[in-house]
């Protein structure tokens, strides 16, 4: 006799999302109705928040400053990007002829030699795999500024080497950083061969590892949010990036990962 098979039990209503929808949501609150006729879709309802939505988030208007990276003063500690509570600074290290045939298939050549001007040879990743007779790696430091809020917790953290500083924003800036940003997205992921795999900041240059997308509605200089992000970050490199997810509580850490 087999046995019976078990009832499918349909825990969450149908989620597909309705085209009208944010027009629906977007109009009601230009009409000044919003507050009184608050519309909730289902996913949200339900506390299904789709993974990585907060990407969509731009916080360019949030700050006046910025961090404005010194390539030159840069030895590549990682510090900044492992302490940013956003998501805003990230790091790359690639070997130099790669870095060049990738950045010559840009179409901008404005665009590409700045991204190109912030990779630097530094004493970790160029000196010592030299001296291993390995192949040695330029390391880049990139800022997204539809991420930074401006909390300065990266220039803290580079204390005397200084490679970072905040600076006044502009439109022209926030145009060169984002696309500069783009860049860097296009680039291919830091090889293994330069991650320290029992360096928590070393992980955090390893695609796998950056689950945390930022966008959050957390505080500037959020502590929770970095511990949050670390924990992602460890996880994701140890069990990739499809093998984690979050249970949150509080309202400011539900759209972190």
């Amino acid at each position: 006799m087999s046995e019976p098979k078990a009832p499918v039990i349909e825990l969450v209503p149908d989620v597909r999302p309705r085209p009208d929808f944010c027009e629906r949501i977007v109009q009601s609150y230009n009409a000044g109705r919003g507050e009184w006729e608050p519309l909730a879709d289902e996913a949200v309802a339900t506390s299904l928040v789709p993974p990585g939505t907060g990407a969509l988030r731009d916080f360019s208007y949030i700050a006046p400053t910025m961090p404005a990276f010194d390539p030159d003063r840069c030895v590549g500690c990682m510090e900044c990007v492992a302490a940013c509570p956003d998501t805003a600074i990230l790091g790359k290290a690639l070997d130099e002829a790669t870095l060049d045939a990738e950045l010559a298939k840009v179409s901008d050549s404005a665009s590409a030699a700045r991204a190109r001007q912030r990779f630097t040879k530094t004493a970790k990743y160029w000196d010592t795999a030299a001296k291993r007779g390995a192949e040695p790696g330029l390391f880049g430091i990139f800022v997204d500024p539809t991420k930074c809020k401006g909390c300065g917790e990266c220039v803290d953290v580079c204390g005397v080497h200084e490679a970072l500083r905040m600076e006044p924003k502009n439109e022209r800036w926030l145009a060169e950083t984002a696309r500069e940003m783009e860049i860097f997205r296009q680039l291919p992921d830091t090889p293994d061969s330069f991650i320290n795999e029992r360096s928590l900041v070393d992980i955090m240059l390893a695609g796998r590892s950056l689950l945390y997308v930022g966008g959050a509605g957390s505080c500037m200089g959020c502590g929770e949010a970095t511990a949050i992000r670390m924990m992602l970050a460890a996880t994701g490199f140890a069990h990739g990036p499809e093998s984690v997810g979050i249970v949150a509580a509080t309202g400011c850490n539900t759209v972190y990962g």
